[in-house]
């Protein structure tokens, strides 16, 4: 068994390992982005020192001016990169601590609801305790356990004869001489034919046999209906019984205060709720302000994208490329080199660019699956499932599958739905099958999960089985297995 709280620190460790994994896949593909940049801007200083080279045998120092003003735009370019990315940073950072400002908020509201919860549980616990040791009230659930007991057994026996009739009833329902004659209602005082069909009719029924048989055969149908009268009569008067429990036990919980503590889990469950859309709130601005980054990190900005541009202008002119063929064709050494150089950067972007983009692709994965591990944790609280008295069954399981949902082997959906089959609150004292909540009709006793009443169909079936621990048996328990103070999950 796992609590709700064990669960989403498994999730809040799940989110702190996709963080990471961003990060790491970031910081990998901003490393790569900002050596590609270097390669660029080397590129343009190579063929600055080229022409700085060829410049007395062009007569022309326009070219090298032209480069200059190319590298300062540049230059400018990625420094206004670096205030805006600085910027950015921190206001991310504000973002972040906003955010854990209102997660402290949170907890400390969740607190308050438990504490609600726990009061309103002990409350129900002593209520039950008082109610339990009250001769009239157990007298009322013995009265109670009896009726449904009675109606029970009176429903099994309909069930049976029922069975029975259709049984027995097929070599009566496939002799088609016998239902000709039971359909016309021979031998019953509304039977009505002319003399001829009146003494053929006969004829046959002698054949057949029709006088027993026919009395056999109305026997077998009339039982199972005054069975089923009877043990509808029998329900009729269990529901009565039940009915005047369940108003001692609404009774006895007005009379400890029980409903007020329910409007106090009530509202402060509605405050929670209210934390919980300006937390979403506060994450969806942060995951945007995190996507703003994460496109500075892949040099896919404005800043970058301009810079990039202009480099890539300007080294696909005519006159660099010419200047490039001149180099090639001198017998100078230094050209030699710095053509060198350029076709070492050449391979270099190459080999790059080839890993940029697995890399992208990866860092866009990795915010997707950070994305859907923080939305599965806004679900888990937004459905309260960290509660105190929330509890997962199995424990392996979740894990695993945590695990799996993490490397991508599984969605955030079917996830999702493992954990709602598994989830399930536990009150802590009091019992939810106490009295009229045994009998499968719903409970009055929410466990401390407020307004019982208004839970009433979460809790249809609950406690069934559990008569015994009230001093009951019988009808209860043989309609449905113990409870055990369970119910399934699905939100508060």
């Amino acid at each position: 068994m796992m609590s709700g709280r064990q669960t989403l620190g498994e999730i809040d460790r799940a989110v702190d390992d996709s963080r990471a994994r961003v990060a790491a896949v970031e910081a990998r593909v901003e490393a790569a982005e900002q050596q590609l940049q270097a390669q660029r801007r080397g590129q343009l200083e190579d063929y600055k020192a080229l022409a700085q080279l060829r410049v007395g045998l062009l007569a022309d120092a326009a070219l090298l001016n032209h480069l200059d003003q190319s590298e300062q735009q540049v230059t400018a370019l990625l420094a206004q990169r670096e205030t805006a990315l600085t910027l950015l940073t921190e206001q991310i950072q504000f973002a972040e601590s906003a955010f854990r400002t209102l997660e402290s908020e949170r907890n400390g509201q969740a607190a308050r609801v438990d504490a609600a919860v726990q009061a309103a549980d002990a409350a129900e616990a002593h209520t039950q305790a008082r109610l339990g040791a009250d001769d009239a009230y157990k007298a009322r659930l013995e009265g109670a356990t009896e009726a449904e007991r009675k109606a029970a057994h009176a429903a099994e026996k309909a069930d049976r004869s029922e069975a029975e009739r259709e049984e027995k009833g097929v070599s009566y329902r496939d002799d088609p001489l016998f239902m000709y004659l039971w359909k016309r209602r021979y031998g019953r005082p509304e039977y009505r034919a002319w003399r001829l069909t009146r003494w053929l009719d006969g004829k046959v029924a002698r054949l057949i046999g029709y006088a027993d048989a026919g009395a056999n055969y109305a026997r077998l149908n009339e039982i199972p209906e005054r069975l089923r009268e009877h043990a509808t009569a029998l329900a009729t008067a269990a529901e009565v019984e039940v009915a005047a429990l369940k108003e001692l036990d609404e009774a006895a919980r007005v009379e400890d205060g029980i409903p007020t503590l329910d409007a106090e889990i009530v509202e402060a469950q509605a405050a929670l709720e209210a934390i919980d859309q300006r937390i979403a709130q506060a994450r969806s601005d942060l995951q945007g302000l995190e996507v703003r980054k994460a496109f500075y990190a892949a040099g896919q900005d404005d800043y970058s994208a301009k810079a990039l541009e202009l480099v890539t202008s300007e080294l696909q002119r005519d006159d660099l490329l010419e200047l490039r063929r001149e180099a090639l064709a001198t017998p100078f050494p230094e050209d030699d080199l710095i053509v060198a150089r350029l076709l070492e950067r050449e391979d270099e972007l190459r080999r790059l660019d080839g890993a940029l983009e697995p890399l992208r692709a990866s860092l866009v994965q990795a915010r997707q699956r950070l994305v859907e591990v923080e939305t599965l944790r806004s679900d888990f609280k937004r459905n309260r499932y960290d509660r105190a008295d929330s509890r997962f069954g199995n424990e392996a399981m979740i894990a695993m599958m945590l695990g799996q949902f993490l490397n991508g082997a599984l969605d955030r959906r079917n996830l999702w739905r493992v954990m709602q089959e598994q989830q399930r609150y536990r009150p802590e004292r009091s019992d939810p099958g106490f009295g009229s909540g045994a009998f499968g009709r719903g409970t009055v006793w929410g466990g401390g999960l407020g307004d019982a009443r208004r839970q009433s169909d979460i809790f249809g079936g609950l406690g069934r089985g559990s008569a015994g621990r009230t001093g009951g048996s019988g009808a209860a328990g043989k309609r449905g297995g113990n409870s055990g103070g369970f119910r399934t999950g699905g939100g508060f």
